[in-house]
């Protein structure tokens, strides 16, 4: 039975999006199911339907979500922090650890093994990443090559440092490791 404060509870398409990648990302993509969604949120499965046709718009929703969220976003926000290129790389990792933009990343490509639309998604976001940061090593003065290596040297750790580590450092050493990161990189 609804209650009164679930009964005026609505819910918007960010909000589904949300849960879902909360799921995806705590219980894999098999958990990301309609009803124990609902359930979490206090809401009938109604309210899915309002903003989705089905779990494959939905699922389709989510993968566009985490592409634009961190990814495009993330683009945005360096610009903004302005400066020589050495700066932007920078605050591109430091706002990465901040805001934990990667926490996601593991479980969208969990998804990816058994999926060829969240693998084609991956893939582009991966090649999209990975121009954006091999840029900033060629507007730094590295030569191709060496830009190549350092922005997939760069890209993987932040990429793997949610599923490599046993004990989570905190945010002040992720913070120290990242900065440490950056000087190795940037050095001629």
């Amino acid at each position: 039975m609804a209650t009164a404060s679930t009964a005026l509870k609505r819910l918007d398409r960010y909000d589904w999006l949300m849960q879902g990648i909360e799921t995806l990302r705590n219980c894999g993509i098999d958990a990301v199911r309609v009803e124990p969604m609902a359930r979490l949120l206090g809401v009938t499965k109604g309210s899915f339907y309002w903003h989705f046709k089905d779990r494959g718009e939905f699922l389709d929703g989510l993968l566009e979500y985490w592409e634009t969220e961190m990814t495009e976003k993330i683009s945005v926000h360096v610009v903004h922090a302005q400066g020589e290129p050495k700066k932007q790389l920078l605050a591109l990792l430091e706002h990465i650890v901040n805001e934990e933009i990667n926490r996601y990343d593991a479980a969208v490509r969990a998804w990816a093994l058994y999926d060829e639309r969240a693998a084609e998604v991956v893939r582009r976001v991966d090649e999209r990443r990975l121009a954006y940061v091999c840029q900033l090593f060629l507007d730094m003065g590295f030569s191709p090559e060496q830009a190549d290596i350092r922005s997939r040297m760069s890209y993987h750790y932040v990429v793997g440092e949610y599923t490599a580590f046993v004990k989570d450092p905190t945010r002040a050493e992720r913070l120290a490791h990242v900065r440490l990161r950056h000087q190795l990189l940037t050095e001629c």
